[in-house]
């Protein structure tokens, strides 16, 4: 299945890196934009970890990352989907994670999970990891 949805242009993820990163240094002086935006998604997360679901196709690639930087949210992943899905690096794929959130909540019920990927075919991948679905249940 080709992935021609939700998909973001290349130069703009850069342009949003670098914006994010001036801002995070301006407003709050920190330089590190990676490790600040995972802690926010962590927090999110902590809240409602059903929350992952925000995050759409680029969830599996985002959880990757967050393991990566030693958060703990287990391995079940979507390879296929993690790797057509993230940046060409860890803050580019939290930034592109972030951008689809920020789409996914202006225009869908929150709790989605059902995305069609190919615009083509029309076929629906579902999100569902039940890792974190199981971390709802027992908070």
């Amino acid at each position: 299945m080709p992935f021609t949805e939700y998909r973001f242009d290349p130069t703009m993820i850069k342009s949003l890196v670098a914006e994010r990163a001036a801002a995070l240094r301006a407003n709050r002086g920190l330089s590190d934009l990676l490790s600040f935006g995972l802690s926010v998604v962590a927090e999110r997360l902590q809240k409602d970890p059903r929350r992952y679901r925000d995050y759409g196709p680029y969830w599996p690639a985002l959880k990757k990352v967050m393991n990566e930087a030693g958060y703990t949210l287990g391995e079940q992943s979507d390879p296929l989907i993690a790797q057509a899905y993230r940046g060409e690096s860890a803050v580019e794929t939290l930034i592109m994670a972030d951008e689809f959130r920020t789409q996914y909540l202006a225009q869908t019920i929150v709790y989605t999970n059902q995305f069609m990927l190919d615009g083509e075919s029309g076929e629906v991948w579902t999100l569902y990891d039940e890792e974190m679905e199981l971390k709802h249940k027992n908070s």
